[in-house]
Order: structure tokens, then C-alpha cells, then sequence
């Protein structure tokens, strides 16, 4: 069986032939995975990525402006949550809203437990993948993940 492109299948083989364009009117067009996935559809890992780049800007690299930036929480939703244990940076719960946030941290906020599985839990993950000193304060570039399954640390 000869396709648009020239492919003759044999068996679980694919020949590929030179084929003259005037020879393919009428041919089905065979199914191709697409090979144009850019580097910038990829993940570190080689796998499509599923996570947003963002770039915030604040006025300090405190946990709680960062929360506040980057999930467009208000700031005293943000406070509530590290205050009650709802947030971890690097796998530690942390309650201190002065930590600043350095690169390669990875910031996981509790969202509720897996409504499958309460071992598991729903959470919003934020990597800090680097940031500039700027005039008017920090240049912070993220990779961000909504709806993120983890471990339920809370247990609850």
C-alpha cells in the first residue's frame, strides 16, 4: 500500500520511496506524529511540558509577596496559608512569611486532598528557576504548575 509520502508498510516496517508528485493524486494521507515540537514545548525531562514560565515582579523576595505575585492571592489569603502550615518550600512546611525565596526552590501550596485517594493531595507548585535585581525591586522567573498531585503531607 503506497501513501502520499511515498511510504510502502510492510509489516511493522516503513520503507520510505522517492515517489513523483504527479503519482500521488488520489492517495490517503498517512498519519504522522508531529516532528515540529520545539525545545520550548519540551520539558527538562524530554516529555511535553505541563508547567506556565511567568516572569513577576515585587518589591522583595519574601515568601509571602512571592505567593501573593504568583497566585494572585490576596495578601492576607497568602498569610493564612503559611501561617497555617499550608505552604512548603524545598518539602518543609514553613510558617515564617519573611523567608526569602532563593533559586531552585520549589514552593508547594495545599490546595485540599485528592477526592480519589486522601493519601494524595491537590496542590499548586512554583519553582524559582532564577531572578534579576532591578531598580524597582526582583525580576522573578517561575515555572508554575496548577492542579499539581503529591504526597498528602497534611493528612488531611
Amino acid at each position: 500500500m503506497q501513501h502520499m509520502y511515498g511510504c510502502t508498510t510492510l509489516s511493522r516496517l516503513i520503507v520510505l520511496q522517492r515517489v513523483k508528485p504527479e503519482t500521488l493524486l488520489g492517495c490517503y494521507r498517512p498519519f504522522w506524529a508531529s516532528r515540529s515540537i520545539s525545545s520550548k514545548e519540551l520539558g527538562d525531562d524530554g516529555l511535553p511540558k505541563d508547567y506556565k514560565l511567568k516572569s513577576l515582579k515585587a518589591g522583595s523576595r519574601r515568601l509571602d509577596t512571592f505567593l501573593n505575585r504568583a497566585s494572585g492571592m490576596s495578601s492576607s489569603q497568602t498569610s493564612k496559608l503559611i501561617l497555617g502550615g499550608r505552604v512548603r518550600v524545598n518539602e518543609e512546611v514553613l510558617t515564617k512569611r519573611s523567608y526569602n525565596v532563593q533559586k531552585e526552590d520549589s514552593i508547594d501550596v495545599w490546595i485540599g486532598p485528592c477526592q480519589e485517594n486522601s493519601n494524595f493531595a491537590e496542590i499548586e507548585r512554583y519553582e524559582v528557576v532564577d531572578y534579576d535585581v532591578t531598580d524597582s525591586g526582583y525580576d522573578i522567573q517561575i515555572k508554575s504548575w496548577k492542579k499539581f498531585l503529591v504526597e498528602n503531607w497534611r493528612g488531611s
